[in-house]
């Protein structure tokens, strides 16, 4: 793993909550080692594909590449503190919200990034807040306020594990780097479901354990910030 993956933590704290032993290998995605690469092309049916975080081994010499893929395998094999719910409707749900969440707020976030002007920032700036709409009609829509305030109400589940580790980077991006208050502006657009799911997911204990400090990450990320245009 690397600390700033989300894909990384996303799995890590699959483990956590399940509290299964495990030994986390930290991996330099700027100097692969042969033994990294080797180990993910040994899964990966594409010759030469690029090797890319995290790679679970299991006891039981089972080795897995793509991070949903390792969190439902987590789940099907050690399903004494579930994830998921019973129903299917309800796991479909799961699987569609998280089709539709992290990406669109990660994708606007990116926009933000790449913008050269400040009319450009602007238009990238209202589509952030654009995207936090879509994401607290999503939670409305197909999700449960039965119980508590994670996706499926009072149950956490894959769903808000998934999204909160892909959620949080842009947030942290545009609030460290672009001037953005988030808070405000879902307060300001009354997005209650939204900003009741973001407490619950962030204040989850396995969440902030696997979490890397912001102000490392907040660094990070900077270094891929430039100056607009004139």
């Amino acid at each position: 793993m690397t600390p700033a993956s989300s894909h990384a933590q996303r799995t890590h704290i699959v483990l956590l909550e399940k509290n299964l032993k495990f030994e986390n290998k930290i991996v330099d995605l700027t100097n692969k080692s042969d033994e990294f690469k080797a180990k993910y092309g040994s899964v990966h049916p594409v010759p030469g594909a690029s090797a890319k975080i995290p790679i679970l081994e299991d006891v039981d010499g089972t080795t897995l590449i793509e991070s949903w893929t390792i969190m439902h395998y987590l789940e099907y094999k050690y399903p004494e503190t579930p994830l998921l719910p019973e129903g299917a409707a309800e796991r479909a749900k799961i699987e569609l919200f998280v089709q539709l969440q992290g990406a669109s707020l990660f994708e606007r976030s990116s926009a933000i990034l790449k913008a050269r002007t400040q009319a450009e920032l602007a238009v990238a700036k209202a589509g952030f807040v654009d995207a936090l709409k879509v994401l607290d009609a999503a939670l409305r829509t197909l999700g449960s306020q039965d119980g508590g305030d994670y996706f499926a109400g009072g149950e956490y589940t894959l769903a808000d594990i998934a999204a909160s580790t892909r959620i949080y980077r842009p947030i942290v991006l545009v609030e460290d780097h672009f001037g953005m208050d988030v808070q405000k502006l879902i307060n300001e657009h009354r997005l209650d479901r939204l900003k009741a799911w973001l407490k619950a997911i962030f204040e989850r204990p396995t969440f902030k354990a696997s979490i890397p400090s912001r102000a490392a990450m907040s660094e990070k990320m900077g270094k891929h910030v430039v100056p607009l245009d004139g």
